[in-house]
C-alpha cells in the first residue's frame, strides 16, 4: 500500500518517518516509479526499485540504528501540481564503514514532488551534507 502524502510539505516528514522505522518498502512508496535520487556522496539512482534497493542495503548496515530528524524549511510551487521541498535534517546513530559510531551529520534534502492521483510523490531528490567550516570563495569584485 505505502504512504500517502497529502501536501508537498508532508513529503519531508514522511521521508524521515519511513527512514526512522527502517521500512524501505514504505520509503520507496514515496517516490514516482521513474524517480531520480542523488545521495550525499553522488550515488545516482534512476528509478524506485534502485532507490529502494540502495536504501534497504544501507539500512541493514550503516543506517540500521540511525535516526533522521528535521524540518521543512521551504516549499515552493514550481507549477500546478509540482513543488520543491527543502528538508533540513540531522542524522544520528549511523555507523562508519568499520562499524564504529559515525557521529552526527547535518544536511539539506531537496525534493521535487509531483501531485498524482495517489497523493504527492517524489520525482527528484538531491541530498547534500553540510560540511562544517567549508565556505565558498568570495566573488571577485570588478
Amino acid at each position: 500500500m505505502g504512504l500517502v502524502v497529502n501536501r508537498p510539505a508532508d513529503a519531508g516528514r514522511a521521508f524521515a518517518d519511513a527512514w526512522n522505522r527502517h521500512d524501505m518498502a514504505d520509503f520507496a512508496s514515496l517516490f514516482c516509479e521513474d524517480a531520480n535520487f542523488v545521495n550525499v556522496v553522488g550515488m545516482w539512482w534512476k528509478n524506485r526499485s534502485e532507490i529502494e534497493a540502495a536504501h534497504r542495503a544501507t539500512h541493514e548496515t550503516m543506517f540500521r540504528d540511525s535516526r533522521l530528524e528535521g524540518v521543512v524549511s521551504s516549499v515552493v510551487e514550481l507549477a500546478p501540481g509540482v513543488a520543491s521541498v527543502h528538508y533540513a535534517w540531522t542524522l544520528a546513530g549511523a555507523s562508519a564503514p568499520d562499524g564504529s559510531p559515525a557521529g552526527p551529520r547535518k544536511g539539506i534534502l531537496l525534493l521535487i514532488v509531483k501531485e498524482e492521483r495517489s497523493g504527492w510523490l517524489i520525482k527528484v531528490a538531491q541530498n547534500t551534507d553540510i560540511v562544517p567550516g567549508a565556505i565558498a570563495p568570495l566573488p571577485e569584485v570588478r
